[in-house]
């Protein structure tokens, strides 16, 4: 008779058929969805987004200084294109994967790209998925390749 006995006080089980690597890949893809939805100026709905507030009468507006810089005047959240670079994967693993911005201040800026991020998107909804974003990651699903497996 054993004088100890193994007691398992934890278990964890993963289900997914997808490694880490593979749900970072998905990940990407949905995150270059979303910003070139967002940098052609679409919303969560993949229709335009609203127009920017014009200048008051004598004064110049913000699309008229994204103008003059050689920027569309859309809602694109593109001025030095920091807050759309810090979009990235940020934690995959089998069980899922997290996108978003990262908590980085341009310098010279009290901001992170995450708080700019969350007040643009309260102008218009902007960041999330839109129909189109979910047909890209689920075309990247199905073109994974299925391992079947024959009982013999």
């Amino acid at each position: 008779m054993p004088r100890f006995q193994t007691v398992i006080r934890k278990a964890r089980f993963v289900y997914s058929p997808y490694t880490a690597y593979e749900m970072q890949g998905f990940a990407q893809v949905l995150a270059d969805s979303i910003r070139a939805r967002i940098q052609s100026g679409q919303n969560i709905y993949d229709q335009a987004a609203a127009p920017l507030k014009p200048g008051k009468p004598g004064r110049r507006g913000y699309p008229d200084y994204k103008a003059a810089r050689g920027l569309q005047p859309i809602r694109d959240w593109t001025w030095s294109g920091h807050t759309l670079r810090c979009l990235k994967v940020l934690t995959a693993n089998e069980n899922r994967a997290a996108i978003g911005f990262l908590d980085e201040a341009m310098p010279g800026r009290r901001q992170t790209a995450s708080q700019i991020a969350f007040y643009n998107n309260q102008r218009e909804r902007q960041w999330g998925v839109s129909p189109r974003d979910r047909q890209a990651v689920l075309a990247a699903f199905l073109a994974r390749p299925i391992v079947m497996l024959k009982a013999a």
